[in-house]
């Protein structure tokens, strides 16, 4: 029988690549899609406030024609997603932007209509959106006194490499508005993007993650269509920033200016 002597320092190396070899199983693991969801989207610790910065532009298409370029969008929204007991998600948004001036990025204060050529008023972006979300990633919308059907879903991962995806579908319907009577619709989708290791480290105290957004929907109250056919198509990006701070100061200054506190505390 061969005797082995084993030191005081190779029990320690062992230890240590024990703990390495721990470690990376660990980060190996992969986390839950809902997991994955909320650390993507929201703050890095369950119930945290997380805020987006994004921009882009708003496209609108007659029948038979090909679709102009309307207007472009800019905005911070605040997220925040809790975690329930059943293992679903309370999720709470809130979001101040402007409409602006395709070629200058100036907010708009009027806008002409090129459809119709009448002069309007644009209401900017001023947004709350409440929504529960099922342990199977099914939405919900908690208030619906202004919708009249929706269906939305949180979609599984995509993984290559380092990075994930992971999308958020979502289809619904107003009620008719009470001036105008016109009903909107909208599907649209948000495709989420970020690095599997940040989503996985529970150290962290911020995950970086990147946003792309389309939607398609009917002409807006707003834009006073008087019932002509036709669709309005959001085209954004964005990205999760620490605070406002990480937003240009333009548009911070304007939303202070129009929402004073809203930057600090924004009622979610």
């Amino acid at each position: 029988m061969n005797q082995v002597n084993i030191s005081r320092r190779d029990m320690g190396l062992l230890a240590f690549g024990s703990a390495l070899v721990g470690r990376a199983a660990r980060a190996a693991a992969p986390a839950s899609p809902l997991r994955t969801y909320a650390r993507m989207r929201g703050a890095a610790k369950d119930g945290g406030l997380a805020l987006w910065w994004y921009t882009g532009n708003v496209w609108g298409k007659a029948p038979d024609d090909i679709a102009r370029l309307l207007f472009k969008v800019e905005g911070l929204t605040f997220q925040r997603l809790t975690f329930r007991s059943d293992g679903g998600l309370d999720q709470r948004m809130t979001g101040r932007g402007w409409y602006a001036d395709a070629a200058t990025g100036r907010p708009l204060e009027t806008w002409t209509n090129p459809f119709t050529g009448e002069v309007l008023t644009p209401p900017h972006i001023r947004s709350l959106t409440k929504q529960s979300i099922s342990p199977q990633g099914v939405m919900a919308v908690e208030d619906p006194a202004r919708v009249e059907k929706f269906d939305g879903t949180i979609a599984g991962y995509a993984e290559n490499g380092d990075t994930v995806w992971m999308t958020e579908n979502f289809m619904a319907k107003t009620k008719p508005d009470p001036a105008t009577g016109a009903v909107g619709t909208t599907s649209s989708l948000s495709t989420f993007t970020a690095k599997r290791a940040d989503v996985d480290n529970e150290s962290l105290d911020f995950v970086p993650c990147y946003l792309n957004y389309q939607s398609l929907g009917a002409w807006p109250a707003w834009l006073k269509m008087s019932g002509k056919p036709g669709t309005l198509s959001w085209q954004t990006y964005g990205r999760k920033v620490r605070g406002p701070e990480e937003g240009p100061q333009a548009l911070r200054d304007w939303i202070e200016k129009r929402y004073p506190g809203f930057l600090k505390d924004p009622g979610i």
